[in-house]
């Protein structure tokens, strides 16, 4: 009797072969996951909503409130140093904060500074200065730069997204002192309200404040002319402005 033979034929040990060389790559596959180096290739699933949503929040600026921030926080403000920091959190504890405009009321934090650190702050109250308003509404003057794309394009040619872009620009002007008509008290006001007097800046405000802190409350709206560097003329424009 024949006995069989005991060697594959050449067909079955090609197919044995590429049996064994798919298993070999399914193992390789599996330990490439487990890589971080090659994860991002292997990866086929799309990233989780939450994953995009954590990210997207990394580039966020920190708002700071300065009704409860610490020292190291008020830290990180710009233009606010060890000192300068320590003065608010002494100020707040005698005044607490009912705007982030109160901060002008702090020595040696003035318009400028307060510009610097809007975009970081935590806005409350009924602030007068934004990181979109100037501090001195006479001072800025709003400019439109021309698209290099549309040179050569007149009024009726431009689109409408120009014109609305336009108008919005007119709407955010800020409105001269001259044309405000809000009524000021001398005794409660703060250097933000005084400063929207004509005539009155950030200096001359601040004057006022120091000189009803020594001396008491007005007694009339003449009394303005006690302080130094207001006059008789200064007091004739503002004089239907101001109360006590």
């Amino acid at each position: 009797m024949r006995r069989p033979n005991p060697y594959l034929t050449p067909k079955e040990q090609r197919a044995l072969l590429v049996l064994a060389a798919l298993a070999l790559l399914g193992l390789a596959a599996g330990k490439l996951k487990t890589v971080p180096a090659f994860a991002p290739f292997l990866q086929t699933e799309p990233a989780a909503p939450e994953l995009l949503t954590v990210a997207a929040e990394v580039d966020k600026p920190v708002q700071i409130d300065i009704r409860t921030a610490s020292l190291e926080e008020l830290m990180l403000l710009p233009g606010i140093g060890p000192k300068r920091a320590q003065d608010i959190i002494d100020y707040r504890s005698q005044h607490p904060f009912t705007s982030t405009d109160d901060l002008l009321q702090i020595k040696g934090i003035g318009a400028k500074t307060l510009a610097k650190m809007l975009p970081s702050l935590l806005l409350f109250g009924s602030p007068q200065f934004t990181p979109e308003a100037p501090s001195d509404p006479n001072s800025m003057t709003t400019i439109s730069l021309p698209d290099p794309g549309q040179n050569n394009l007149t009024e009726s040619d431009a689109p409408a997204s120009s014109s609305s872009e336009k108008s919005s620009s007119r709407k955010a002007k800020p409105t001269p002192k001259s044309q405000l008509t809000n009524i000021v008290n001398l005794n409660t006001a703060s250097l933000a309200e005084l400063c929207t007097l004509p005539g009155i800046g950030e200096v001359k405000a601040q004057a006022i404040i120091d000189y009803r802190s020594q001396n008491g409350k007005f007694q009339s709206v003449d009394d303005i002319t006690k302080v130094k560097g207001i006059g008789a003329k200064t007091l004739a424009k503002l004089r239907h402005r101001l109360k006590v």
